[in-house]
């Protein structure tokens, strides 16, 4: 079955990169887009199989590039489509939560055992989680204090720090249960649950002791991940993303949404004179999502007392010519897309393209390789 609305970032006609047994799936759910990327392990690094994407909207009968929520059929109907036409032949996945629907925080506490964390962490959630703890599944992770100051009067180093900081993470058991049926409807057994954020870290990102900026600019939402030490510090989720821009533009210029998201895509910030009024348009929506980039950075260095010094861009919003330009005119700092594909094997044809389109797999790809870990 041909597919028309299969983003053209699929494998068109379904040709897997490889024919031999098949590895594990990671799955992207956005509001916009389903993006799915298959791995095998390898033998230093994990080998890319095949990967593909498919737009939401016409499942809902809306546009491509709308943000959609979509019946339990239909997803199933929209999961079985993409996984037939990229011929994944896995059905095993780590799925991607998405950070809007679940609930990350850091908290402090006092210098206590594991234990005692363990025991004092249920009262500390119905602080922050404003459900009944029945009602989400919990997680957490003592973060490394990653600070140390010569004592003058010792040999040695001593920790200044009289407290420690705990992530903790939530997702809400209807959610989980609501996609544990789609993906059986599907016949795809889930091996992980994983919040986005987590993923996005660890294909977007290479190891590094400084800390960076990942912002994720999905169509619906923006996501802000500050990645200290190797990990998650500070997420926060901003209800502002790329078809925004697509929206500003139809009304400004009078067109639908789907001429108006081929404009984004074709010219996004070109500097050519014809191109201005397209520019004016979306320059001031960008600028209010890359404003709570800057916001979040300064909470961050001001908590930390330790600067962002990159910001790394994933997500469809990321591709938009021009963006990174104007990024880093905004932070001042290095700015960079996402090249999540490198972390991969892949078959060298295909360098460019996945150079190209590696910030819209960036949470897909960070959930398949969650998947190999396990």
């Amino acid at each position: 079955m041909e597919i028309p609305f299969l983003n053209k970032f699929s494998l068109g006609n379904g040709l897997a990169l490889f024919k031999k047994e098949s590895g594990v799936l990671g799955i992207d759910f956005g509001s916009a887009n389903l993006k799915i990327v298959q791995l095998k392990k390898g033998k230093t690094r994990p080998i890319l199989e095949t990967y593909g994407e498919i737009a939401t909207g016409p499942y809902a009968q809306m546009p491509v590039g709308k943000s959609v929520r979509l019946v339990d059929t239909k997803a199933v109907e929209m999961i079985s489509d993409l996984l037939g036409e990229a011929r994944a032949k896995s059905r095993e996945a780590s799925v991607s939560i998405p950070l809007r629907s679940s609930f990350v925080k850091i908290i402090t506490l006092p210098l206590i055992s594991e234990k005692e964390i363990t025991e004092a962490i249920p009262y500390e959630v119905r602080k922050h989680i404003p459900v009944p703890l029945d009602e989400v599944i919990i997680n957490w992770w003592i973060l490394p204090q990653g600070e140390f100051s010569k004592n003058q009067g010792e040999e040695g180093f001593i920790k200044e720090h009289k407290s420690q900081e705990v992530l903790l993470a939530a997702i809400h058991r209807d959610l989980v249960q609501k996609y544990q049926n789609i993906f059986k409807g599907a016949e795809i057994g889930v091996k992980s649950f994983e919040i986005e954020i987590f993923g996005n870290a660890r294909s977007a990102l290479n190891p590094s002791l400084h800390p960076s900026l990942i912002i994720d600019l999905g169509a619906q939402t923006s996501r802000y991940t500050v990645i200290d030490y190797g990990l998650v510090r500070l997420a926060h989720t901003l209800d502002s993303g790329s078809a925004d821009l697509t929206d500003s533009i139809s009304k400004s210029l009078g067109v639908d949404f789907v001429r108006a998201e081929r404009l984004k895509q074709d010219i996004g910030f070109s500097q050519r004179p014809e191109n201005k009024e397209i520019r004016s348009v979306i320059e001031p929506v960008l600028e209010y999502i890359l404003s709570e980039g800057v916001r979040v950075s300064s909470e961050y260095g001001e908590r930390s007392g330790r600067k962002i010094n990159k910001v790394c861009l994933i997500g469809g919003g990321a591709l938009l010519g021009g963006v990174v330009e104007f990024a880093i005119n905004k932070f001042g700092l290095e700015v960079e897309r996402a090249l999540p594909f490198n972390k991969v094997e892949h078959p060298a044809f295909l360098e460019d393209n996945l150079k190209q389109i590696g910030p819209v797999f960036a949470t897909a790809l960070g959930a398949a390789m969650r998947a190999l870990e396990e």
